[in-house]
């Protein structure tokens, strides 16, 4: 029998922030997306393609008519304890149109989980945004299927109005308005219950605030859009907006709604919105936005996504750049400035919440001394006074290793900014990529969701010269041993200068350099690259062709067995070409599948691009010319292994109500990591739960375990919290002498609780202050022995179930047995003495 001890009375003094369900999901869209993320019709990411690479936004339309798209992130979280969410957007077009003034603007919708892929539709665009229903399209168009909650962010002013089907609204157009529309009640387009107008806003150009209704909005105020004319997307400086939306739960199962933004990066919060809806959310919601445009037209752009918890300690991170250069010394190309964010959403006091803040290449590795310089740390007035514990750094004395500690003090429900600002010093970090994570806690308080306390900014590092490396993208990163893994790889030129190019047509005269990629395959592997688009060119001295790639297979190189397959660009037409720099992708990728030979069950696959100069053997043999310091992320490798599910020690997890639980744990295999759910298809923990016992019932968690490129299946961990017995009541206080044997202590109501139950007894001599057991007595009554001093008696609930896991209930109030001295003293009487 296994006993767990419930200790049901404790001194602590930490305030304790209970959760249910731990949960973050972040993504900034800066880079090429996750395979969580669903992009459809017109959206897609401009990384590599309107903004260097990992420097872009998810545009959902572009600034041109009729327009649509749409994207939702495929992880689900529960809505038991609210939701925030976090996120900028850039509203702006570079062509003007005519009299609209920017349209239609973007919703941002909360659904049911159980809808993804296979079951999954928009509502219609246009005035609706995506999530509302239309009677005004052919065929008619429902709502967002399992809408929750949609928020529009209406530029035009079409989403708050009664129009083309929609339930409520204005009678005219309300543009500058921030509206809510319910939940998708029907299949059914005319259902008059479907999508209602729930309550909206306009901003005004002064700041005011005003009903949506009022219709008072102005299309060409700089409020929900830009709209003014410009070529490339207004500066953080010029248009910025961040939007919080905090969805509370009320105490009838609904949420209250606030809504409230930033227009400075860094800034305060604006409250724009407070609404308590009547719909209680499903269990578990996923998030998605869409926008439209019509006649008239914006760029929709959307990046740097937080969902969370509230209602706890975080933290955020933003950076003032997109890009930053390599070169040496302090300018302005290569100084950054980061903005940490610390957010204490509890009511306690803090007074010390604890910093870390690092700086390393894309993979975690510490930067080198000096390869970048901290000049300046300085705290917001927001913080404690006298609790700003915070290095203090100068470009006299500045911090060379790239991190800094320290603490700080915030009140409850405050947030303040530290912001530290520095430079890269002539140095390109792996990857490309500087990354920049802060961790923050605090002992004052136990907190319970730790998914939040860690924040990541990684900005691309643009080198000097020219430097080539490879984009390499696949579906699935588990090795298949059956049908073979497929990648896709684009070039990128993450330097300054364009790297010309020469279209293949070798001659002595042809004196022009060639950008190459090479592939290894080792014998017994098989390949195929038959799904490049285009298809390839053969022939070396070929200038003809509409293909990309002209290909050349040697065999038996570089070692005996394998095959060396060499693509060497050729880009659009006859004539000389660029690849431009500052992260700009070769529109025209290479498309490749390998299969390993049977028995294999991990292997690595390498890739590399080169940039050669001219009059070599042959077009692509001229020998190496790009810069030796831009070498170092040439070659691509892709780990490809069978993971197995992680193995557990137990899978199932017994406590009893109300005891104090640990993480879960599992075992990963050789330097994998661990990575848990709380949900199938959820999103995945920064940390192992610690499981919720203060109610009775049976949760499952799950757990995988992933190399950083595959992720293993699931095993399921189910925790069952058993439910606290009742002690039921005892009789038969008494007084007796000293000695004597007490009458019995009896039953007075039995104690309850699952399984199979017995009792425990103890016994006090000192009034309670310690208990001892009574060993063998398991019966509901009990007959005490001899009693000499006065004693307290109580009595335990064990309930015990199948498997031979116990609780115990609290004791029952104690049965007073009084010791009395019973003997008496008598003085014998003397004789008598006769007077003689």
């Amino acid at each position: 029998m296994r006993l767990i001890v419930i200790i049901s009375t404790f001194l602590c003094a930490m305030v304790t922030i209970p959760t249910f369900a731990q949960f973050t999901i972040t993504e900034d869209f800066r880079g090429g997306g996750s395979p969580d993320i669903i992009i459809g019709d017109d959206a897609y990411l401009t990384s590599g393609i309107d903004d260097p690479v990992n420097a872009g936004w998810l545009r959902l339309t572009s600034a041109t008519g009729n327009q649509k798209g749409y994207a939702y992130i495929n992880k689900s979280f529960p809505s038991t304890l609210g939701v925030l969410v976090d996120f900028e957007y850039t509203m702006w077009r570079d062509i003007a149109d005519n009299s609209y003034h920017g349209a239609d603007g973007f919703s941002v919708f909360l659904f049911d989980a159980m809808y993804g892929p296979s079951n999954f539709s928009l509502g219609a665009y246009g005035g609706s945004l995506g999530y509302a229903n239309s009677t005004q399209t052919n065929p008619d168009t429902p709502g967002l299927t399992g809408g929750y909650i949609g928020i529009g962010f209406d530029a035009y002013g079409n989403f708050v109005r009664a129009s083309e089907g929609k339930n409520g609204g204005s009678t005219g157009l309300s543009p500058n308005s921030i509206v809510l529309r319910g939940r998708t009640t029907s299949t059914n387009p005319s259902d008059p219950n479907t999508n209602k107008y729930l309550e909206g806003i306009t901003i005004l150009n002064n700041g005011n605030i005003v009903d949506a209704l009022n219709q008072q909005g102005d299309p060409e105020d700089n409020v929900i859009d830009y709209n003014t004319v410009t070529s490339s997307r207004p500066s953080h400086s010029t248009f910025y907006r961040r939007v919080q939306i905090d969805l509370r739960p009320t105490t009838t199962g609904s949420y209250r709604i606030m809504i409230r933004w930033a227009t400075t990066q860094g800034g305060a919060f604006t409250p724009l919105m407070d609404y308590v809806t009547n719909e209680v959310p499903p269990a578990l919601l996923k998030l998605g936005f869409a926008a439209s445009t019509g006649g008239g037209y914006n760029n929709h752009e959307i990046r740097n996504i937080l969902v969370t918890t509230p209602g706890n300690l975080r933290v955020n991170k933003l950076v003032d750049k997109d890009i930053i250069r390599s070169v040496p010394g302090n300018g302005n190309e290569n100084q950054i400035e980061y903005k940490l964010e610390i957010v204490n959403d509890t009511p306690a006091n803090l007074s010390a919440i604890n910093i870390e803040d690092k700086l390393t290449d894309v993979n975690g590795v510490a930067l080198p001394q000096g390869s970048f310089i901290i000049t300046q740390i300085s705290a917001d007035a927001n913080f404690t006074t006298g609790t700003v514990n915070l290095p203090s750094p100068s470009g006299t004395s500045p911090i060379t290793t790239g991190s800094f500690s320290g603490s700080v003090g915030l009140p409850a429900n405050t947030s303040g900014i530290i912001t530290v600002k520095g430079y890269l010093n002539n140095y390109i970090p792996e990857g490309n990529s500087l990354k920049n994570t802060v961790e923050v806690e605090s002992t004052e308080i136990t907190d319970e969701d730790l998914e939040n306390n860690t924040a990541t900014v990684n900005t691309p590092v643009i080198a000097e010269e020219i430097d080539l490396t490879l984009q390499k993208e696949t579906v699935n990163a588990c090795l298949d041993a059956t049908a073979g893994n497929t990648f896709e790889v684009n070039v990128v030129n993450m330097g300054v200068l364009s790297a010309g190019y020469k279209r293949t047509g070798w001659s002595s005269s042809n004196n022009k350099q060639r950008i190459v990629v090479v592939k290894d395959v080792p014998s017994g592997y098989t390949y195929n690259d038959n799904a490049t688009p285009g298809g390839f060119n053969t022939s070396i001295t070929s200038i003809g062709g509409n293909q990309r790639w002209t290909k050349v297979v040697e065999t038996n190189t570089p070692s005996i067995g394998s095959t060396r397959y060499i693509y060497i660009a050729r880009g659009a037409s006859n004539s000389d070409q660029e690849l431009q720099g500052f992260g700009t992708v070769m529109p025209y990728p290479i498309r490749y599948t390998i299969t390993p030979p049977a028995g294999v069950t991990s292997y690595t696959d390498k890739i590399s691009v080169e940039y050669r100069g001219p009059n070599g053997r042959y077009a692509y043999d001229g020998g190496i010319i790009e810069d030796p310091v831009n070498l170092h992320n040439n070659e691509v490798e892709t780990l490809l292994e069978t993971l197995n599910a992680p193995t557990v020690s137990d899978d199932i997890v017994y406590y009893c109500q109300g005891q104090v639980a640990q993480p879960l744990t599992a075992q990963a295999s050789s330097s994998n990591t661990l990575l848990w759910y709380t949900a199938e298809g959820g999103s995945a923990l920064n940390n192992a739960p610690i499981p919720n016992t203060t109610v009775a019932a049976t949760t499952s968690y799950y757990v995988s375990q992933t190399n950083g490129n595959c992720e293993s299946e699931l095993t399921q961990i189910d925790v069952i919290v058993l439910e606290e017995p009742t002690a039921g009541s005892i009789t038969g206080a008494q007084t007796i002498c000293k000695g004597k044997i007490p009458n019995q202590i009896l039953n007075e109501s039995i104690g309850t609780g699952f399984g199979t139950l017995s009792y425990l007894w103890e016994y006090s001599t000192d009034n309670g202050n310690t208990w001892n057991t009574i060993s063998g007595v398991t019966t509901a009554s009990y007959q005490p022995q001899k009693v000499y001093t006065t004693t307290l008696y109580r009595r335990i609930t064990i309930a015990e179930n199948t498997e031979g896991y116990s609780c115990q209930s609290a004791p029952t109030m104690p049965v007073q047995i009084n010791v009395k001295n019973c003997t008496v003293i008598t003085n014998p009487m003397l004789p008598s003495k006769a007077k003689k």
